[in-house]
């Protein structure tokens, strides 16, 4: 059986950066740039004031103190969204207000609390340097300079700086889409009544949600019956998408059809990894789509996305950084159930002062989809290791978003 690191090396070797699209400076938030973005203003584009006070020539107010105060003369105000309709000169002084355009003629700007004033004038208590609280031109961003390289991710101060040059639109590389289609005879959507021997289709809805997590367009195609006919086209309507997900029909059963659906009518690269939970796991490609076969266990279906689904969703929208950050976390309970494959227990994670910690989330088994719920780590565990002890050192997954 080929190991994680393996698996997920031959999955990403087959996969590609999907191609660009234009989009909205709005709906750009999460995506990769695809093309480097250079300025063709100046940020701040003119010369204004840092906060509210007087501007004026700083050599006006070179001997100003508190005890020899120098007296200027108020010529009038200039706020923000206007300019002045007149120069200051030598002896005057304007009223100017937070983000106001610095008026012709002066160089710097006292703030008002360090002034008094009267009826057409302005007393300076102290002295002025030239470009006291002025921020000058082009401060932040000059003409010309590169601010965004191809490959940035778009959070929001990437939006505001992109807002701020007048950009208002962005090529960046396409989300992909998935076809997600859920396995086997014993399944039934969510609104129906179950019947004996019956469960409800979750992963659909579980895969789904991650996919739109991951930056997907997440397509359920239903359930597709443990019938070669029925599952041969629902697989083929899914090569409409650029990734096709299954859950179930990868195991070893008379049932488990959809490995051999992949030998017919495309490539099996294989579908064995040595994990636990999600030991059945399948890849190759129908047609030039490739698919994923995760396990039809919901916690499997989980802890095989995360290893293998989101790197690649990663990977298709231009992301520099596909996999998620490995911590090293202090256990705070007992992992007593070692296995000769690598292990994957679903665990809290908190930040203290001496570090990470780590509490197992209860049951491990690979149908207990609940012992997903407040998991924001998967916990490690190496193939046949020992016991663990509160104390233990181990590493872990963090799937906490915004760390990877």
């Amino acid at each position: 059986m080929l190991t994680v690191e393996e698996a997920l090396e031959r999955i990403l070797a087959e996969i590609t950066r999907l191609g660009q699209e234009t989009v909205a400076l709005p709906e750009a938030l999460g995506r990769v740039l695809a093309q480097p973005i250079a300025s063709a203003e100046s940020v701040p584009p003119f010369a204004n004031s840092a906060m509210d006070g007087y501007a004026l020539r700083s050599a006006d107010a070179k001997d100003a103190s508190q005890s020899h105060p120098r007296r200027l003369r108020l010529i009038g105000t200039v706020q923000a969204g206007s300019v002045a309709d007149r120069s200051v000169g030598a002896g005057e002084a304007m009223r100017i207000l937070t983000g106001a355009p610095l008026p012709p003629g002066a160089d710097a700007v006292i703030q008002q609390e360090l002034t008094q004033t009267g009826e057409g004038w302005v007393e300076l208590q102290e002295p002025v340097a030239p470009g006291n609280n002025v921020r000058h031109a082009g401060e932040d961003i000059q003409p010309g300079t590169r601010v965004l390289e191809e490959g940035a991710v778009l959070g929001p101060s990437e939006l505001g700086v992109l807002a701020s040059l007048g950009v208002a639109e962005v090529a960046v590389y396409r989300r992909p889409v998935v076809s997600i289609l859920a396995t086997g005879d014993e399944l039934v959507e969510v609104h129906e009544r179950l019947q004996p021997g019956q469960i409800r289709n979750s992963n659909s809805y579980l895969v789904a949600a991650a996919v739109t997590q991951a930056g997907g367009v997440a397509r359920r195609l239903g359930i597709a019956r443990d019938q070669v006919d029925e599952l041969r086209a629902k697989l083929l309507a899914a090569q409409e998408g650029d990734l096709i997900i299954t859950s179930g029909g990868v195991s070893v059963g008379d049932y488990d059809l959809v490995k051999d659906i992949l030998r017919e009518q495309g490539v099996i690269d294989f579908w064995r990894v040595n994990l636990r939970p999600g030991k059945p796991l399948a890849f190759g490609r129908l047609g030039g789509t490739p698919l994923l076969g995760l396990p039809g266990n919901p916690v499997s279906a989980a802890v095989t996305f995360e290893l293998f689904a989101r790197p690649v969703l990663r990977k298709m929208q231009g992301y520099k950084n596909w996999l998620r950050p490995l911590v090293t976390a202090r256990l705070l309970d007992h992992l007593n159930d070692p296995s000769h494959r690598r292990h994957y227990v679903r665990a809290r994670l908190e930040l203290r002062q001496d570090g990470f910690v780590a509490t197992t989330t209860g049951p491990q088994g690979s149908h207990i989809l609940t012992s997903m719920l407040g998991a924001n780590a998967l916990l490690v565990i190496p193939e046949h290791h020992p016991a663990l002890h509160p104390g233990d050192l181990v590493q872990a997954l963090a799937l906490i978003e915004g760390l990877a």
